[in-house]
C-alpha cells in the first residue's frame, strides 16, 4: 500500500470508483447474456464510439455539457448501489431496515431495471412485513440456503468508500456482510462481496502503477483470513476449502501473461455467470490484466481497457463490468474516465454527488 493520499487525490478516487461502476453497468448492459465469441473488441469499440461521437457533436454545437443526450440507462446493479450509498450517507452508517426499505421502494418504483425473480420475492416480503426483520426474507431463500448470486458484490462499492477512514479490515468485512445479507445470505455470495470490497479498498489506497503480484498477494492474504475465520464451509460452491483465496492464483496467472488469454479460458476458469464465485474473480482479473498492453486497445488508458476487456468476456457483462469499473475507477481516479462516457450514461451526476458526500464523511473528524 502507498503512503498518505491527499484529500484531492482521494476525492478523485472516490468519484472514479462510483462513476466507474455506473459506466461499467450502463455500457456492459448492452452485451449482457451474449457468448464471448459474439462480442469482439471492435463491436464494443463501435458502441463506445457512439458515446464519443455524440459527445463531440454536441460539444461542437456548443451545447452546455448538462444537455448531452443520455444514451444508456443503468440496471439493477446501479439501482441497488445507489441505495447503499444513500443509506450510508443519510444514517452515517448502516441501518439495515432503512437500506432494505430503500432497496424495496426503488424496485417497486422502477421495476424495469432487470431484477431477478428471487430478489423480487425478497423485496415483496420486506415490504409486506414493513422491514421489521430485514434479514429474514433473504435467509429463507432456496430452502434456507440463501442466494449465492453476485447481487451483493455488484452493489458494494459504497461500503469500502464509507469505511475508508477506519482503515480496519474487520470493520469493512462486517459492514459488507451486513449489507449483503439483506438480499444474499449464502456464504459464497457474502464472501464474493467481501472479495470485491477488498479489491476496491486496495485500489483506493494503492498507487496508479499497479503491481499485479503485490495486489494479488494482499488480496489473497485478506480473503484467506476471512475464509479461515468462518465456522463452516459446508455450503461452499467450490471444491476448495478456501475458494476465493485459491482462485487468486488463477487471477494472478492469467493477469500476468503477456498474451491475452482467450475469453473461453477465462470463462471456464474464472467464470462469467451470475454467481458471485463465478463472476467477481473475472472482474478483478479484468482490472489487473488491463494494466498490460492489449491488442487493438493501444490508444486506450487502463480504465478504458478494464471496461472493454470485462465486456468481451461475455456472460453477465453488466455486473462484471460494473465491478471491474469500480476497482479501476478507485485506482485511477475520475480524471482517467472519458468525459464522453460520463455524459452519455445515466446517473453519473448522482454518483459524483454521492462520492463527494462519502468523501466528506471519510475526511471529517
Amino acid at each position: 500500500m502507498s503512503g498518505i493520499i491527499s484529500k484531492e487525490v482521494l476525492l478523485s478516487k472516490f468519484k472514479g470508483a462510483l462513476v466507474g461502476a455506473v459506466l461499467g453497468d450502463c455500457i456492459g448492459s448492452l452485451f449482457e447474456g451474449l457468448w464471448a465469441k459474439s462480442i469482439q473488441v471492435e463491436k464494443v469499440l463501435q458502441n463506445i464510439g457512439q458515446l464519443e461521437s455524440a459527445y463531440d457533436a454536441e460539444k461542437d454545437a456548443k451545447k452546455p455539457e448538462k444537455q448531452h443526450k443520455l444514451l444508456w440507462d443503468y440496471t439493477d446493479d446501479t439501482a441497488m448501489a445507489r441505495s447503499v450509498a444513500m443509506s450510508l450517507i443519510e444514517n452515517k452508517g448502516l441501518n439495515p431496515s432503512h437500506l432494505a426499505q430503500l432497496f424495496s421502494e426503488e424496485y417497486f418504483a422502477n421495476p424495469y431495471r432487470g431484477y431477478g425473480g428471487g430478489i423480487i420475492t425478497v423485496f415483496t416480503k420486506l415490504r409486506d412485513t414493513e422491514y421489521s426483520d430485514p434479514y429474514k426474507p433473504a435467509s429463507e431463500q432456496f430452502d434456507g440456503a440463501g442466494s449465492y448470486g453476485n447481487g451483493g458484490a455488484m452493489r458494494i462499492v459504497p461500503a469500502p468508500l464509507f469505511a475508508y477512514k477506519q482503515n480496519d479490515v474487520e470493520k469493512l468485512t462486517e459492514l459488507v456482510e451486513q449489507i449483503t445479507k439483506i438480499t444474499h445470505s449464502h456464504p459464497s455470495a457474502v464472501d464474493g462481496a467481501i472479495f470485491q470490497s477488498f479489491a476496491v479498498d486496495q485500489a483506493l489506497r494503492g498507487p496508479e502503477e499497479v503491481n499485479i503480484g503485490s495486489f494479488c498477494d494482499e488480496l489473497q492474504r485478506r480473503i484467506r483470513e476471512r475464509e479461515e475465520s468462518e465456522v463452516t464451509r459446508d455450503q461452499c460452491t467450490s471444491p476448495s476449502e478456501y475458494p476465493y483465496a485459491s482462485i487468486v492464483d488463477d487471477i494472478r496467472k492469467y493477469a500476468s501473461q503477456d498474451s491475452l488469454p482467450s475469453e473461453e479460458e477465462i470463462s471456464e476458469n474464472l467464470g462469467t455467470d451470475i454467481s458471485a464465485y463465478r463472476s467477481v474473480p473475472a472482474a478483478v482479473y479484468s482490472f489487473l490484466r488491463a494494466t498490460k498492453p492489449i491488442d487493438k486497445l493501444q490508444d486506450r488508458n487502463s480504465f478504458e481497457k478494464t471496461i472493454i476487456l470485462a465486456i468481451t468476456l461475455g456472460g453477465d457483462t453488466d455486473t462484471i463490468a460494473t465491478m471491474a469499473g469500480a476497482i479501476a475507477g478507485a485506482c485511477y481516479g475520475i480524471e482517467a474516465i472519458p468525459k464522453s462516457w460520463q455524459a452519455g450514461c445515466e446517473a453519473v451526476d448522482d454518483a459524483l454527488k454521492f462520492a463527494e458526500q462519502l468523501h466528506q464523511l471519510s475526511v471529517s473528524d
